[in-house]
């Protein structure tokens, strides 16, 4: 498969089979990375891309279609299925030079949710590995920032989230607590107080099952009969037409109250 690496044929090639391959070509201190260690971590929003392997920055071989990055720091190494990868930490610090703030805050909440990290964890590695010449360290900080104060129950909430950012409206409140005449109590996705406005996204568990759907429509009608106007969007569209959804919630949320 490489100089020095033989594929034996005794077991069906896999994905594992090209990665851990690539990085026994690289050299014993290669170790698999960037976009590469977030597939291997699990992390939301990788798919499909190019070997990523870092090595030290030193001569070593470079084996043929793989992205190989070299580096002077120390490499944060932990094992993944039998492969040594970079630790969510470092791959995260890593794709902030790589990738745009909204692609880099869906690998972080991902990182974050499954409990593979925290805001505390990222914020302490920037501070150790990061810093002046470290590519990404600003936009990482950034990320964390909105992180930290994400209320968001799902991915489609953050996709929708982002768009609610770029739109030309007033920031809203996530999850605010709206006490409900049967007693009970509503967490909106997104709502303007103010305005009683509120937006929400229906993700792809949506009204699953014939008494979620019936718990859903109690509690928009609860909702409507407090005077608060709602728009609903489907993730799908969420994900699809994003300008047509910024666009449709500035003309909701800025319509004459």
């Amino acid at each position: 498969m490489h100089p020095g690496v033989y594929y034996l044929n005794v077991t069906p090639a896999t994905r594992r089979t090209e990665v851990l391959a690539a990085q026994m070509a690289a050299g014993p201190d290669a170790v698999l990375s960037h976009r590469t260690a977030a597939q291997l971590h699990g992390l939301e929003g990788v798919y499909g891309l190019p070997i990523d392997i870092t090595v030290p920055y030193e001569e070593s071989p470079e084996p043929e279609g793989v992205f190989l990055h070299r580096t002077r720091r120390p490499l944060d190494v932990v094992v993944v299925d039998s492969i040594r990868v970079t630790t969510v930490e470092r791959t995260s610090l890593d794709l902030a030079a790589m990738f745009g703030d909204v692609r880099l805050e869906r690998v972080v909440v991902s990182a974050v949710r499954k409990g593979l990290t925290t805001v505390e964890a990222l914020d302490a590695h920037i501070g150790q590995r990061g810093g002046r010449g470290v590519g990404g360290t600003r936009r990482l900080r950034r990320v964390l920032r909105v992180v930290e104060g994400d209320e968001s129950g799902s991915f489609a909430e953050v996709d929708l989230g982002q768009l609610i950012r770029t739109a030309p409206v007033p920031s809203p409140v996530q999850q605010l607590k709206v006490s409900l005449p049967d007693g009970d109590n509503a967490y909106p996705d997104f709502s303007w107080p103010d305005r009683m406005r509120i937006v929400e996204v229906d993700g792809f568990e949506a009204h699953s099952t014939p008494e979620q759907l019936e718990h859903d429509l109690h509690r928009q009608n609860q909702l409507l009969e407090l005077g608060w106007e709602i728009r609903r969007f489907p993730a799908r569209k969420v994900r699809r037409q994003p300008q047509a959804v910024v666009e449709e919630i500035t003309r909701f949320v800025m319509a004459p109250f």
